[in-house]
């Protein structure tokens, strides 16, 4: 999926893992708004990941990052009011309705 900041395919990269997951997993895609590094810092973008306890994984552009919810949070200045978390059968029933992998709702 391509932005106004450049090449991106987080949320395919996002529905896709939690698809691999499956819906015994417990975990959930994650719609929220970061803020950029590198040379897009201080840009403020939308953003897909997973959480899966405590946990993010970030399959986005190969990076397949994981760590601590709270760290990733912080590092990407994520704000709890600009994010929307989707459970397994959410994000399949908003993939259908759509027709894409998201995001599906401004925050």
């Amino acid at each position: 999926m391509t932005t106004k900041y450049g090449e991106g395919d987080c949320y395919v990269a996002a529905s896709r893992f939690l698809l691999m997951l499956g819906s015994g997993a417990n975990a959930h895609l994650v719609h929220g708004e970061v803020e950029g590094q590198g040379r897009i810092a201080g840009v403020r973008y939308g953003h897909a990941w997973v959480e899966i306890n405590g946990a993010v994984i970030d399959p986005s552009n190969g990076r397949n990052l994981c760590m601590n919810r709270e760290r990733y949070y912080r590092i990407g200045k994520i704000a709890a009011a600009k994010v929307r978390r989707y459970s397994f059968r959410e994000m399949v029933e908003a993939t259908a309705q759509f027709g894409h992998y998201g995001p599906w709702e401004n925050l």
